[in-house]
C-alpha cells in the first residue's frame, strides 16, 4: 500500500482529500477527525478519527499516530468500539444554554418584558405629580445612615436645594434642606457594614425581594416616578416616560437571567448563580442629568451580592430615598443599600474620597472626565484593588453618504440627534459629516437644520413640547460651520463638516453612530464596519416627497436593542463594563457549574481542532490537552446557543412624510474583545497566554489581532527568546496575525498604551494591584481594564472574550423584510469567521455500572469489548516504524524584530506574572525553521 504522511492535518486538509474522491466514490464513514471514502475503482481513502477503530483486515488496525495516515488500494472496514453509544441530537450544555437564552434573550422574552414595563402612563396623574414636586414650599429631607437620621453636627454640611423651575416653568419656588454626612460618618458606615456584614443569605430570596420591588413598587408607582423624573430632571413627560421604561426593562432583563440560572441549577444542573460581590462594598455614582440611570446599577450590583453605597445629586435624593424605603418594605436587609446625597460642588469632597478609599468596586455613569478622576483618586489613596466600570459620554456623529442634508429624513434625524434632551445625552451628536459630492456645504447644513420643526418651551406640563428648555441652556439649535477642534458640546449644538475635511471623527470615540445612504444595503454595509456601540442605518430614496424612516445617534430601546456594549472598541465605555442590556451584562451573575459526576453521563460536543489550535495545545502540559480541548468545545457550544438573531420589528422615531413611527429591526452582534496580553520580564510562557491563543484560533467570530506585550526588549528594542516562547511567537504571529510589542521597561509600555487607538483590555493578568501605579493609571485613563486570571468555566470564558454591538435599521413597514435579510447577510460577511467549523461529534458517555462505588463503568471501558482483541503489541508500535524521531528545538537564542515603543528614562519593570506552563518536553515540531509552524511538543512529537 502507498502511505502518504501529512504532518498536522487540519479540517481543511481532510475536507480537500475527501472532495478529491467525491465524484468517483462514496463516503464509507465519518467520525470526529475521521473520514473514510471508497472510490469507484475500489481504492479507499481512510483517515483515522477519534473514537473510530479502522481495520485493514487480518486483524490489523491502521496505525494510531499523531499524524494522519492515508492508505490507498487496501480494503478498510471501520468499526466503533462497544463503549460507544449512538450520538444524541444535541449536547447537554447546548440544550441548557438555549433554555437559559429563552428566559431573557429571545424574541418572546423581549415581547414579554415590553408588555410588562411599557404600559401607557396615566398622563393626568403624572402631571399632577409634576405640579406637586414643583409647588411652592420648603421641606427638610431625612438622610439616613443604617436607618438613623443624620442631623447637623461637626464635619457635616447643610445644603438647601432649589427645584429646577416653577410649576409652569418660571423661577423655582420649592426648596429642600438636607444634612450631608461627614468624613467620620463615611468611615463609621463602612466599618459597621464590614463588621455586621448585612447580606441576603439565599439567591432565591434576593430575587424575590427585587422582583417584588420591580412589580409592586417601581411599576406599581409608574405615574409617581415618571412625574418626579420629569420635575427634577427636568424633562418633557415623554422623555421621562422613556427613561422610566428603559430602566424597568433593564431590571426585568437582569432578573430574568438570574431566575434562569436558579432554575437551571435545580433542573438540568448546567448553570448556577454567582455572587462575586458577596461581602463587598460597591460605590454607585448616578449621573447628574438622568435620574434613574443609577437604579439599573443599584439593582445589578445587589444581584451580584454587593452592599451598595449610592451617591446621587442632592435634587435626586428624595426619589432615591423613597426607593430605599420601598426596598426595605420588600425585605432588603438594613445596610444593604445606603443612599447619600453628595455629588455636588457644595458637598465636602473628602467624603467621596473616603468612600473611594474603602470600597471594593466603583460603578459609574456620567462624564468621562469625572469617571477617570474618580479612578485616579482611588489609586492615589492606595485602593489599587478597586474594580471599576463605567458608561461614559462619547463623541458621536451622523454620516451622510450619498444623501443630501436637505433630504427631510436626514435633516429631521440629524437635528433631533443634536437637540434631544437639550443635547445632554451621552449619545448626542457632536458632528454632522456631510457628503460634499451631493453639493452640500456647511452653510446649507446650517440653514437646513436650524429651520427644524421641533417645538421647544419652558412649561413642564405642556405635553406638546419636544424639548423642555432648562435654566442656563440655549433656547435653540446651533449649527457650527467651523471649529478648531471637536468636543462634547453638552448643548443643542452640532458641527457641520465635509467628509474628508480637516475635522475627522473616528467612531472609536463614539457610543452612537448614524448612517444615511441611498439604500438599506449601502447604509448597513457602511455602518457595521464602524466601532461605535450602537449603529443606526437608514436607507432613503431620492424622492423627498415619499414616506421615509428616520434615526439619529440616540434612541436605542431595551430590551430589543443594547446600549454602551462595545468595550475595547470605543473610549466611551470604560473599565469592566459590558453595556446596558447587553448579553454579557445579563450573564454576569451566572456561571457554568463546576466539574462533577454528571460529566460522566451527559452528552457533550467534541469539535475538530484547527491545525493552528492543535499546534498551540502542544504548548500546554500534556495532561491538559484533552481537558482544554473539551473546554474549547464547550465554549463553542455556548457561542452556538447565543447566535445573534434579528429582532422582531419595533417602533422607532416618527416617520417623515406620514403619520406613525419608523419601524426598527436590530441584530445584537457578538464581536470579539480587542485582547491585550502581557508577558512580564522573567516569565517564559504563561499558560493563560497559550489558552487565549487556542481559543482565538477556534473562535467562531471574525477575530481581531491580539496585542502581545513582552517585557524583555534590549536597548535596541529587539527581542531575544528561546523555546518554547520562540516557537509560540512564530505560530501566533504568522498563523493568527498577532501583533508583538517589545518593551524595555514599564515606561515604554505605558507610553505605548497612552498612544493606542483603542482602550487596552488585558486578560490573564496576575496580581494587578502589584503592577506599577503609572501603568494602572494609563490603562484607566484610556478606558481599559485589567482582568486577573482566566475563567475556568465555558460561560465565563464566553462572556470575557466577547462584547456586544447593536446594528439597527430604521425603515418603513414595507422595508422590514429587506432590512432583516440585509442584517443577516452582513452578520455572516462581517461577524463570522470565513471558514466555519464543521458540526461537532456528539458523544454520549457510557452509563456507569450500578456497582457500589461506580465499578469499572466509571472508566468508560468494558472488559468484554472484543474490538480490543484485534490490537496486539506489534500493532501498537507500528506507527513508530513510519515516524521519524522528533527534532530537538534549537535552544540557541534568536532575534525577532519587535516594535519598540520608544526610549524611556526609567528602569521599572512590570511585576512578575503567572508561572510558565510551557510543554514539558524540550523537543519542538515543525523543524523550528523557516515555515513558521514550529511548536513545542508535549511528550510525543509528530
Amino acid at each position: 500500500a502507498e502511505i502518504i504522511k501529512v504532518a498536522r492535518p487540519g479540517l481543511g486538509t481532510m475536507r480537500a482529500l475527501a472532495a478529491t474522491r467525491q465524484q468517483q466514490g462514496r463516503v464509507l464513514a465519518t467520525g470526529h477527525r475521521g473520514i473514510a471514502a471508497q472510490a469507484a475503482g475500489g481504492s479507499v481513502f481512510s483517515v483515522r478519527g477519534a473514537r473510530v477503530l479502522p481495520s485493514c483486515g487480518k486483524g490489523r488496525k491502521l496505525p494510531v499516530a499523531s499524524t494522519l495516515s492515508l492508505v490507498l488500494n487496501e480494503p478498510v472496514a471501520l468499526r466503533r468500539g462497544a463503549a460507544s453509544v449512538a450520538a444524541p441530537a444535541t449536547s447537554a450544555l447546548e440544550a441548557s444554554t438555549r433554555k437559559l437564552r429563552s428566559t431573557f434573550y429571545s424574541a418572546d422574552a423581549a415581547a414579554e418584558i415590553v408588555a410588562e414595563v411599557d404600559q401607557p402612563v396615566d398622563i393626568a396623574a403624572a402631571l399632577e405629580q409634576v405640579k406637586a414636586e414643583l409647588e411652592e414650599r420648603e421641606d427638610e429631607l431625612k438622610v439616613l445612615l443604617f436607618g438613623e437620621e443624620i442631623d447637623a453636627g461637626p464635619g457635616r454640611r447643610t445644603l438647601a436645594v432649589k427645584a429646577p423651575m416653577g410649576p409652569t416653568g418660571g423661577s423655582p419656588v420649592r426648596t429642600i434642606k438636607m444634612h450631608l454626612p461627614g468624613v467620620a460618618d463615611m468611615t463609621g458606615l463602612m466599618e459597621r457594614r464590614r463588621a455586621d456584614n448585612p447580606r441576603v443569605q439565599k439567591p432565591e430570596e434576593l430575587a424575590d425581594i427585587l422582583d417584588k420591588f420591580l412589580r409592586e413598587k417601581y411599576l406599581g408607582r409608574r405615574s409617581d416616578y415618571i412625574g418626579q423624573v420629569a420635575a427634577w430632571g427636568p424633562k418633557v413627560l415623554g422623555d421621562a416616560e422613556g427613561e422610566f421604561t428603559e430602566i424597568g426593562a433593564l431590571m426585568a432583563l437582569f432578573l430574568r437571567a438570574y431566575r434562569g440560572a436558579l432554575n437551571a441549577s435545580r433542573e438540568d444542573y448546567q448553570f448556577e448563580v454567582q455572587r462575586i460581590g458577596d461581602g463587598k462594598d460597591c460605590l454607585v455614582v448616578a449621573p447628574s442629568n438622568f435620574c434613574l440611570l443609577g437604579v439599573k446599577d443599584m439593582v445589578h450590583m445587589l444581584l451580584h451580592g454587593y452592599r451598595v453605597l449610592l451617591m446621587v445629586q442632592p435634587r435626586f435624593a428624595p426619589l432615591y430615598l423613597e426607593m430605599q424605603k420601598d426596598l426595605a418594605e420588600c425585605g432588603l436587609p438594613a445596610g444593604m443599600l445606603e443612599v447619600l446625597p453628595g455629588i455636588t460642588p457644595d458637598a465636602d469632597p473628602a467624603v467621596l474620597e473616603e468612600a473611594l478609599r474603602l470600597v471594593d468596586r466603583l460603578q459609574f455613569t456620567g462624564s468621562s472626565a469625572m469617571y477617570k478622576s474618580l479612578v485616579a483618586k482611588a489609586y492615589s489613596l492606595g485602593n489599587l484593588r478597586m474594580e471599576y466600570a463605567g458608561e461614559v459620554s462619547g463623541l458621536n456623529k451622523v454620516r451622510l453618504d450619498g444623501v443630501s442634508v436637505t433630504h427631510p429624513a436626514a435633516a429631521a434625524g440629524t437635528a433631533w440627534a443634536a437637540m434631544a434632551s437639550n443635547g445632554e445625552l451621552c449619545t448626542s451628536a457632536s458632528l454632522l459629516e456631510f457628503d460634499p459630492k451631493t453639493g452640500d456645504t456647511p452653510e446649507l447644513a446650517k440653514a437646513t437644520l436650524e429651520s427644524h420643526g421641533f417645538k421647544l418651551g419652558h412649561d413642564p406640563t405642556d405635553t406638546s413640547l419636544n424639548v423642555l428648555l432648562k435654566e442656563g441652556k440655549t433656547d435653540r439649535l446651533e449649527v457650527m460651520t467651523e471649529a478648531d477642534e471637536l468636543t462634547e458640546w453638552w448643548e443643542k449644538t452640532i458641527l457641520a463638516a465635509p467628509a474628508g475635511g480637516k475635522i475627522a471623527l473616528g467612531t472609536n470615540k463614539s457610543l452612537g453612530h448614524a448612517v444615511y445612504a441611498p439604500t438599506i444595503e449601502h447604509a448597513v454595509a457602511a455602518g457595521v464596519r464602524e466601532d461605535a456601540s450602537c449603529i443606526y442605518c437608514v436607507g432613503v430614496s431620492e424622492d423627498k416627497g415619499a414616506v421615509h424612516a428616520r434615526a439619529g445617534t440616540t434612541g436605542c430601546k431595551v430590551p430589543e436593542s443594547v446600549f454602551g456594549g462595545m468595550k475595547s472598541y470605543t473610549f466611551a465605555v470604560a473599565g469592566d463594563h459590558d453595556g446596558v442590556g447587553s448579553l454579557q451584562a445579563s450573564l454576569s451573575t451566572i456561571k457554568r457549574r463546576g466539574a462533577n459526576w454528571r460529566d460522566q453521563e451527559e452528552a457533550y460536543a467534541q469539535y475538530e481542532l484547527t491545525e493552528t489550535a492543535e499546534m498551540l495545545l502542544e504548548f500546554l502540559n500534556p495532561r491538559d490537552h484533552a481537558s482544554f480541548h473539551k473546554q474549547i468545545s464547550s465554549v463553542l457550544e455556548v457561542f452556538k446557543a447565543f447566535e445573534p438573531q434579528v429582532s422582531k420589528p419595533y417602533d422607532g422615531q416618527p416617520l417623515v412624510g406620514a403619520e406613525g413611527r419608523s419601524r426598527c429591526v436590530t441584530l445584537k452582534a457578538l464581536r470579539p474583545l480587542r485582547k491585550q496580553l502581557l508577558v512580564p520580564r522573567g516569565v517564559e510562557l504563561p499558560e493563560n497566554v497559550v489558552k487565549v491563543a487556542a481559543l482565538h484560533a477556534m473562535s467562531p467570530l471574525r477575530e481581531l489581532p491580539v496585542d502581545l506585550h513582552l517585557m524583555r526588549g534590549d536597548e535596541a528594542g529587539r527581542l531575544r527568546v528561546t523555546d518554547p516562547l520562540k516557537s509560540f511567537l512564530r505560530v501566533v504571529e504568522k498563523q493568527l496575525g498577532w501583533r508583538l510589542h517589545v518593551h524595555k521597561d514599564t515606561e515604554g509600555l505605558t507610553a505605548a498604551l497612552r498612544a493606542a487607538d483603542y482602550p487596552p483590555y488585558f486578560i490573564g493578568i496576575k496580581d494587578r494591584h502589584l503592577l506599577p501605579l503609572e501603568l494602572l493609571l494609563a490603562i484607566a485613563e484610556q478606558g481599559g481594564y485589567l482582568y486577573e486570571g482566566l475563567p475556568s468555566d465555558a460561560l465565563s470564558l464566553f462572556k470575557l472574550l466577547t462584547t456586544t454591538q447593536s446594528w439597527t435599521v430604521a425603515c418603513t413597514e414595507a422595508q422590514v423584510e429587506e432590512a432583516t435579510l440585509e442584517l443577516q447577510r452582513q452578520w455572516k460577511a462581517v461577524g463570522l469567521r470565513e471558514e466555519p467549523h464543521e458540526p461537532p461529534e456528539l458523544v454520549k458517555p457510557r452509563p456507569r455500572d450500578a456497582d457500589i462505588g461506580g465499578g469499572f463503568g466509571d472508566t468508560g471501558m468494558s472488559l468484554d469489548d472484543k474490538d480490543w482483541a484485534d490490537i496486539d503489541s506489534a500493532d501498537e508500535s507500528s506507527d513508530d516504524d513510519d515516524t521519524p524521531p522528533p527534532k530537538k528545538a534549537d535552544s540557541s537564542k534568536t532575534t525577532i524584530p519587535g516594535s519598540s515603543t520608544g526610549p524611556s528614562s526609567g528602569n521599572k519593570d512590570v511585576a512578575t506574572g503567572s508561572s510558565s506552563a510551557a510543554a514539558t518536553s524540550s523537543s519542538s515540531s515543525g523543524g523550528g525553521g523557516g515555515d513558521g509552524g514550529g511548536s513545542s511538543s508535549g511528550g510525543t512529537a509528530a
